[in-house]
């Protein structure tokens, strides 16, 4: 890739450059606030999951690029494929909030949560209880908690197949048959009589009544409360505070934003290649076109050379009085080999001005003259014939009388937006209204075009003078040949 092409692809790739970087500073910015301000429980909460954890995952790994250590549970899935599956639940989520006015993915979030902030109620609930001697210490409560234990794990885990779908047949197979398993493991109307009983029963052993039971549970729940707050949220707090006391809130903060400092300043290096790059790459051009190459125009004084592409760009290579000419050449290392075998390099020639293709470059690799649109080249086997001469578009034709060879650059082509239909040669589509009566007085037996293969042998010189006697009234018709 030529540093112009290479220097305008980085200038078309500067938006993209600045979206990614600002995602990677912005979302790291809210990520690691979030990390210090918002309680742990509410960031292992399914709510935050679904709301921001994993956008935030995907705006700082997906858009921003950083590269950043990911706890376990965030590493599950690539953040790729958690954009895609994120997408697809956005799409039913959309559907569901359209057709019944609410997402059935914040309800069941938040169900989850609250259940799973039961458990931990009733966990330390239970502890006060048998402390404070409300219940006795052999009181079995876990089918209370399996309850809640099967209510969080069923709807958080109906939440994410929302938020995050299954993207194979496999996969849902699989979390249905563990939604299925949960269901089977509800307590039944039994386990829970029974639970109630056994409430009685420690009321009647206690010899209290369930009203004083009931007191000694709402007695329980404020001291529970207390140590639900202290081991769930403060004690928290102290563990994730820790690094700032201990290194400072400014190293911790240097310390954290390095990554997503580097990943925003890698995005504006010259050598990291952009989607807007990769896609204008897969544009046709000179260079990406020139890659690839056929031989043609092949006669005993010279060949030609032809791009697979759409315009057909040909080059040609001929030989006259011992010399090698080369005209409109695009760079092709084959063709410069067998034009070396052929004779000695004289010139290379640029037939028209804004034909510049690879002409410098390859005079240069053979140590000859290069010729842009010249008025005459005396002394060389090559005669000029002066085509178009205006403020934009001058061109000549090359005329080889010992080889009866005309070289045509633009003014005549054999490519489909040249030809009218049953043309073998047409003139521009430019150029019909005046064609070049110039060459009317040339009898070619090689008539050698800039775009497409030639026209050889005792057809040649019809050839030429068909396309110049019916340029103007063929020109409807070559018009409709170049839209189709």
């Amino acid at each position: 890739m030529t540093l112009r092409r290479r220097l305008g692809f980085f200038v078309a790739s500067v938006p993209e450059r600045v979206v990614r970087a600002a995602a990677a500073v912005a979302g790291g910015t809210v990520h690691e606030t979030a990390e210090l301000f918002l309680p742990r429980i509410a960031r292992r909460s399914r709510l935050y999951e679904a709301s921001a954890k994993n956008l935030l995952r995907i705006l700082v790994e997906g858009v921003g690029d950083v590269d950043r250590p990911a706890p376990a549970a965030d590493a599950a899935l690539p953040t790729r494929e958690l954009a895609i599956r994120k997408g697809a639940g956005n799409v039913v989520e959309l559907g569901s909030i359209a057709a019944f006015g609410f997402s059935p993915l914040w309800l069941l979030a938040a169900v989850s949560d609250l259940t799973r902030g039961s458990r931990v109620y009733l966990e330390v609930l239970t502890e006060e209880l048998k402390a404070a001697g409300v219940v006795a210490d052999d009181t079995d409560i876990s089918s209370v908690d399996e309850l809640l234990g099967v209510l969080e794990g069923t709807s958080g885990r109906t939440a994410r197949l929302i938020d995050i779908p299954p993207m194979e047949l496999a996969e849902l197979r699989v979390s249905i048959e563990e939604l299925r398993d949960e269901a089977t493991d509800l307590p039944s109307q039994e386990q829970l009589a029974g639970l109630y009983a056994s409430l009685r029963r420690t009321a009647a052993a206690e010899d209290r009544s369930l009203l004083e039971v009931s007191s000694g549970v709402g007695l329980a729940f404020l001291t529970s409360a207390r140590t639900v707050s202290s081991r769930h949220v403060a004690a928290p707090y102290r563990e994730d505070w820790e690094p700032v006391r201990e290194e400072g809130f400014g190293a911790y903060a240097r310390r954290v934003s390095r990554p997503y400092a580097q990943a925003a300043t890698s995005h504006f290096q010259p050598d990291r290649t952009t989607y807007t790059e990769r896609a204008l790459s897969r544009i046709p051009t000179d260079e990406a076109d020139a890659k690839s190459f056929v031989f043609c125009d092949e006669f005993e004084a010279g060949f030609g050379w032809k791009a697979k592409e759409k315009l057909r760009r040909t080059s040609h290579a001929l030989l006259s009085r011992g010399e090698i000419w080369i005209f409109d050449p695009v760079l092709w290392e084959p063709a410069l080999e067998r034009a070396r075998e052929l004779g000695e390099p004289a010139g290379v020639v640029q037939l028209l001005d804004r034909h510049k293709r690879d002409a410098a470059e390859v005079a240069a690799a053979l140590g000859v003259p290069h010729y842009t649109a010249p008025d005459e080249l005396p002394t060389s086997p090559v005669e000029v014939v002066p085509l178009v001469d205006s403020r934009f578009w001058k061109e000549v034709a090359a005329w080889l009388p010992e080889i009866q060879a005309l070289v045509v650059a633009d003014a005549l082509g054999t490519v489909g937006y040249f030809r009218a239909k049953g043309e073998p040669i047409g003139v521009h589509p430019l150029l019909r209204l005046r064609p070049p009566k110039a060459l009317g007085r040339l009898e070619p037996r090689h008539i050698l075009c800039g775009h497409g293969a030639g026209v050889h042998g005792e057809e040649a010189p019809a050839a030429l003078r068909e396309a110049l006697g019916t340029a103007r009234r063929r020109l409807p018709r070559a018009l409709l040949s170049t839209f189709r």
